[in-house]
């Protein structure tokens, strides 16, 4: 009343089979798992305590995340909501940007004044760049959470964005 040898044999041969099967058709052997896609799904919230509609996001890759960059590695885009289309405060859009792994992209913002007239936040009279402006990163993940406030400045009459945050997933 023992198991044959024969048999053993076999069903050991058949799990030596199975398991070379799934090494070489479920793993890729030249691929790096940090090397993923040049596409990154983002969710781009308004967040409901904004005071301005978004009318315009415009993105520019500035390079490799994490390094100090000074001089933007692409140039400005055109507006990626489609036209005639706004987030107001505590809406949100979905979209697939060309930002590669393990790089992220600045964004500018117009909105609408409240008045029907669209203010590009950079073209204001006596608008400072500022060093730490809102980014997209792709890091982590091939899909991004993205939240920005835009408000009056408590500093100006200007319009500003008063807080961003972008992190993996979709929130």
């Amino acid at each position: 009343m023992g198991i044959s040898i024969k048999w053993i044999s076999t069903i050991l041969s058949s799990i030596f089979i199975l398991s070379l099967s799934y090494i070489f058709t479920g793993c890729d052997l030249g691929s790096d798992p940090d090397d993923k896609k040049d596409e990154l799904y983002v969710k781009f919230e308004n967040s409901a305590s904004s005071e301005y509609t978004i009318t315009t996001i415009e993105l520019m890759a500035m390079g490799e995340a994490g390094e100090n960059v000074i001089t933007p590695s692409g140039v400005w885009s055109d507006d990626i909501l489609e036209s005639g289309s706004s987030i107001a405060p505590g809406e949100h859009k979905f979209f697939t940007l060309d930002i590669p792994n393990r790089h992220y992209s600045q964004y500018r913002l117009g909105v609408d004044n409240g008045q029907g007239t669209e203010i590009m936040l950079h073209l204001q009279e006596e608008y400072t760049p500022d060093i730490s402006a809102p980014t997209i990163t792709h890091w982590g993940g091939d899909d991004r959470t993205v939240i920005v406030t835009v408000g009056d400045s408590p500093y100006s009459d200007l319009i500003d964005v008063r807080s961003w945050s972008d992190w993996v997933g979709i929130d």
